[in-house]
């Protein structure tokens, strides 16, 4: 029969050992200790190094996407300046933001549909932001090759989506437009989003996504 006393001083001999082993900074078990603990250590400092580098750009980066556009009612005249039932655009220049005297000026091409049914794009190519021109055809952008038909439509180069336009309103027999919102393609037919979107940024399919449409 097994004597519990010596059992138990065999148990108390292993413990102090494997004590012994990791308070003797020469034992191979307390090198493992401290390689853990600096591997852990090194770790932790190289992702606060990483969280205080990427933290910045990711803010930089997105955080124009929630600035939202200034913007207010501009009178763009009587409605009676524009010929009714167009089949072209009249480009129209005009004061957007007044800032200290400083002023946004603006061009946007302006058709009347029907009566006070009124189609206002904005002059500003889809591909960089460059300045559209307008001819019979449709509009052509002169930086990169853009074009596109006498909806916005594109039809060549490399823009990413229609021109954007302009939401409309009459009050007293003038034409005022306020916001501009970013346009899409739908059945043929250009239509009129709910977000506004900078150029370059899609508005349908999967690459949309990468660019969340800023606050309104």
């Amino acid at each position: 029969m097994a004597d519990p006393s010596g059992s138990h001083n065999e148990s108390q001999d292993a413990t102090g050992a494997a004590v012994g082993a990791y308070a003797d900074p020469a034992s191979a078990r307390a090198a493992v200790s401290r390689g853990r603990f600096l591997t852990g250590v090194t770790m932790g400092l190289g992702g606060l190094i990483g969280a205080a580098i990427t933290v910045p750009v990711v803010g930089f980066a997105l955080g124009p996407a929630f600035d939202g556009e200034k913007w207010y009612w501009v009178d763009l005249g009587p409605i009676d300046t524009y010929p009714d039932k167009a089949t072209t655009f009249t480009p129209v220049r005009f004061e957007r933001t007044p800032d200290g005297g400083n002023l946004d000026r603006r061009v946007a091409f302006v058709r009347r549909d029907s009566g006070e049914n009124f189609t206002v794009v904005s002059n500003t190519c889809m591909h960089l932001g460059c300045p559209v021109q307008a001819s019979q055809l449709g509009f052509a952008c002169p930086c990169h090759g853009g074009q596109y038909d006498t909806e916005g439509r594109r039809t060549a180069g490399p823009p990413v989506r229609p021109l954007n336009r302009y939401a409309t309103q009459i009050e007293n027999g003038h034409l005022f437009v306020g916001r501009v919102f970013a346009s899409k393609e739908v059945d043929g037919k250009v239509v009129m989003s709910d977000i506004w979107k900078d150029p370059g940024q899609p508005v349908q399919g999967l690459l949309s996504f990468l660019y969340p449409a800023p606050p309104r």
